[in-house]
């Protein structure tokens, strides 16, 4: 978010009556734009920043010039193909050169979660996302879960455990939801376990009576604690591939600490996998899986 929170006004002069195609955002945003086209792409002209808002090029004008006075070394203007382009000295001052915050809007917008409308990336590099198949909740079981989280509330389901042959229905009450990475989860008390289970959303078949529930969300040890799960390279790389590794996962002095909800550790790793005592074919290591190796345990999830 940018250091200004500006009104039109404040650059004198206000923008026409078209209602700007994303809403009113503010002046702080179209700064925002302009520094990102800067930043990632080299160049921006005011029509984009016109047409992208829904303002006048006059506004836009405006925009820019406000832009200069703020960021004064970062772009100059291209008479010859009327842009403006970033300067060597280049510096931002509005947004946070974050790689991932690009990368992940290139991804969005070339598997369609993102519309173009809403993504600042003008030009596209060619690109193409492996997508793993997509598993579709029902909106019945979610608006459920979902209450019942809300109103502190226990709901009967059918529900197909991959432990057992058939399906079976059973009282839970749901307190949060997670996403382990590929699939939703409700993290719910199960009255048939008597104890805290995730249950997939999508393994959820029917929705059959709801009811007042005493549970305590509170006595989910496992979700309300928080643990460090430690990465390194596998200790039998060479130097460079352990420095490559070190790079590629964002290590500091060799070491990956990320830390987690307990009842979470075990997706985390299994992702990774990492899970096993074994060496597997990753060039990394659970460093720290002896103590915290029960969490890894198939039981808590249905």
């Amino acid at each position: 978010m940018s250091e200004l929170t500006l009104a039109d006004d404040d650059v004198g002069g206000n923008s026409d009556d078209r209602q700007p195609r994303h809403g009113r955002w503010g002046l702080d945003r179209r700064l925002e734009f302009i520094e990102f086209r800067l930043l990632w792409e080299g160049k921006i002209n005011r029509g984009e920043l016109a047409d992208f808002f829904g303002v006048s090029i006059q506004q836009a004008s405006l925009d820019f010039a406000k832009y200069m006075v703020l960021a004064e070394r970062n772009m100059e203007y291209d008479r010859s193909e009327k842009v403006y382009r970033a300067t060597q000295e280049f510096t931002p001052r509005f947004l946070a050169p974050n790689t991932q915050t690009f990368l992940n809007q290139l991804a969005n917008l070339t598997t369609g979660t993102l519309s173009p409308a809403m993504g600042f990336i003008g030009s596209r590099p060619p690109c193409d996302v492996v997508a793993l198949p997509t598993r579709h909740v029902r909106t019945d079981v979610l608006l459920a879960v979902l209450w019942a989280i809300r109103d502190g509330a226990e709901i009967e389901v059918t529900y197909q455990s991959m432990r057992r042959p058939s399906a079976t229905r059973r009282w839970i009450t749901p307190h949060s939801l997670a996403f382990d990475g590929a699939r939703w989860h409700a993290r719910a008390w199960c009255h048939d376990a008597n104890a805290f289970r995730d249950f997939v959303l999508t393994r959820i078949q029917e929705i059959h009576a709801r009811r007042k529930s005493d549970v305590n969300s509170l006595a989910d040890s496992d979700w309300h604690t928080q643990v460090v799960v430690i990465i390194e390279p596998k200790p039998d790389l060479t130097l460079a591939q352990r420095d490559s590794v070190i790079t590629d996962y964002g290590m500091q002095n060799g070491k990956l600490f990320r830390t987690l909800r307990r009842a979470l550790v075990q997706y985390f790793v299994r992702h990774l996998r990492i899970d096993g005592p074994e060496p597997t074919g990753q060039p990394i290591i659970w460093a720290n899986r002896d103590e915290l190796k029960d969490l890894v345990d198939l039981r808590r999830l249905y």
